[in-house]
């Protein structure tokens, strides 16, 4: 393990996520994996071998978070490569205990949290990189943002919830990449493609149906978020989304990442 790179994976126990968790292996990193269902969890890692670890972990729980990346901390002396793909999608609002919307906190605040906390392990990494999931150029890059509204309380929709949590986590891939540039962290998102996935497994009986319609059309892997993972030929890029290997500059409005900012941390100080 000594001698291995290291890398976290959200979302590590299924599509997107696990794809990457596999290629990570398979290229000698450790890879420590989290989701929610550990029973799901344990059966992928004993599968996947002993360059894997799974934790159980609800990316919905600010306070648990923080305590992961402490005892995180605690054992490991660097951090080579942080991929947030963990989200979710709900036909109606959940909230966590402390308020929050459950669709956002899991795919953006989570993100957030991680990326800055984990920033000294990274520091120490070769060629250290955080990478995020993206999706359609259309919506993350031209989405903007309600700040009045980040708890989705008016007139909630699953699928605006979801796509509005994508925006904000590549709006954070810009911002990480101008702080840490001076730290040569690469920071970077990605479209993941078309993947099967358990992305709908909260969505009606319908929705869900025909997920599973079209399921055999498509792709077992994210062979763009492996690209963006593992490529070495992208050393030093960074602040992009990558569509099909290809880089898109990322140059959201300084006010309104400023704005983001300040709101997110308003929303992790108010749930702690």
């Amino acid at each position: 393990m000594k001698n291995n790179k290291q890398a976290i994976v959200t979302g590590g126990t299924s599509g997107v996520g696990l794809s990457i968790v596999k290629a990570l292996i398979k290229a000698n990193y450790f890879v420590t994996f989290i989701g929610s269902n550990n029973i799901k969890g344990k059966t992928v890692e004993t599968n996947l071998g002993n360059l894997a670890h799974f934790v159980q972990l609800d990316l919905s729980d600010i306070t648990a978070i923080k305590q992961f990346i402490a005892s995180y901390l605690k054992v490991n002396t660097k951090l080579d490569l942080l991929v947030n793909v963990a989200g979710i999608m709900s036909p109606k609002q959940q909230l966590t205990p402390g308020g929050l919307d459950k669709t956002f906190t899991i795919g953006y605040l989570s993100a957030f949290i991680l990326s800055t906390e984990l920033i000294p392990l990274l520091e120490k990494g070769n060629n250290p990189r955080i990478i995020n999931v993206g999706g359609q150029a259309s919506h993350v890059l031209k989405t903007n943002l309600d700040f009045e509204n980040l708890n989705f309380t008016k007139k909630y929709s699953g699928f605006k919830t979801a796509i509005a949590t994508v925006h904000a986590k590549t709006v954070l891939t810009q911002i990480l990449a101008e702080k840490l540039n001076d730290k040569n962290i690469d920071v970077n998102s990605f479209h993941p493609g078309t993947v099967k996935s358990d992305l709908t497994r909260n969505m009606p009986l319908i929705i869900k149906f025909l997920a599973k319609l079209a399921s055999p059309l498509m792709a077992k892997e994210s062979t763009n978020g492996i690209f963006v993972c593992l490529d070495e030929s992208i050393n030093g890029v960074s602040g992009k989304l990558f569509v099909k290997q290809n880089p898109i500059n990322l140059v959201f409005n300084l006010d309104y990442r400023i704005q983001l900012i300040k709101v997110t941390k308003m929303m992790i100080k108010k749930s702690t």
